[in-house]
């Protein structure tokens, strides 16, 4: 089991009140079918956003898509249905980046570390290189539960704090979330970030209280179920 929270799931509750994130939180813990992964796309991402590499220099040609379609097919290992939830959303990005003229570069960055165990890697490790600006990107790929209004929030003042503050060569890039519309396309709308900024103690203070509640949460859920099936024995307390 996950020690730390999806990052979609921490930004959408962050800075509720304690009981509006308590009930999010137990909502989260109730079982769920989940289909499918994103995974194959995040592996072929870099040739959808044709990212450049230091080792050839600047000016590699940007995949085409019949390559970029094979090889997200091999990384899906003949699964249908993740070849049908993934290459919707890898050739939204591919023509995104086609149109626009974007490319990118892979940055080294650090985490954000909230304890020893809490570390969350916000946002994408590339600059997003349009013909006349640079950002730093959230990919927000869910058709549903999604980022919500005050998760977009949290979101820029977390990838403020991550890369322009903690990297001053960063600090006049762009912040965009990446939206993939719910539609058979999966048409990606790029949402620039205008929220008021939260102070770094602020996030970190919240974040180490979503998890705190989650833990209780996670405590009174087993609780639950061992008083149901009878309980556990000793060897499970």
């Amino acid at each position: 089991m996950s020690n730390r929270l999806p990052e979609t799931e921490v930004a959408n509750i962050a800075f509720l009140p304690v009981g509006q994130k308590r009930r999010a939180l137990e909502a989260f813990e109730r079982p769920k079918s989940i289909k499918g992964s994103y995974e194959p796309f995040r592996r072929v991402f870099p040739d959808a956003i044709n990212q450049q590499f230091p080792l050839f220099g600047e000016g590699l040609p940007q995949s085409t898509w019949k390559d970029l379609e094979q090889r997200l097919r091999v990384e899906c290992r003949g699964s249908q249905q993740l070849i049908d939830m993934n290459s919707a959303i890898a050739q939204s990005t591919f023509n995104y980046a086609t149109l626009n003229r974007v490319s990118a570069n892979a940055i080294d960055v650090v985490p954000l570390r909230f304890s020893s165990a809490i570390v969350y890697s916000f946002g994408l490790e590339v600059i997003v290189r349009y013909p006349s600006r640079a950002a730093i990107v959230f990919l927000d790929m869910r058709r549903s539960k999604n980022l919500s209004t005050s998760g977009q929030m949290f979101m820029q003042s977390a990838l403020h704090h991550r890369f322009r503050v903690a990297y001053p060569d960063f600090a006049n890039l762009d912040l965009e979330i990446w939206r993939y519309r719910d539609n058979k396309e999966r048409t990606l709308i790029p949402q620039a970030l205008e929220a008021e900024l939260k102070t770094y103690d602020e996030i970190v203070s919240d974040v180490l209280e979503t998890h705190a509640i989650w833990e209780s949460v996670k405590r009174g859920s087993g609780e639950s179920r061992r008083a149901v099936g009878g309980g556990g024995g000793p060897l499970f307390d």
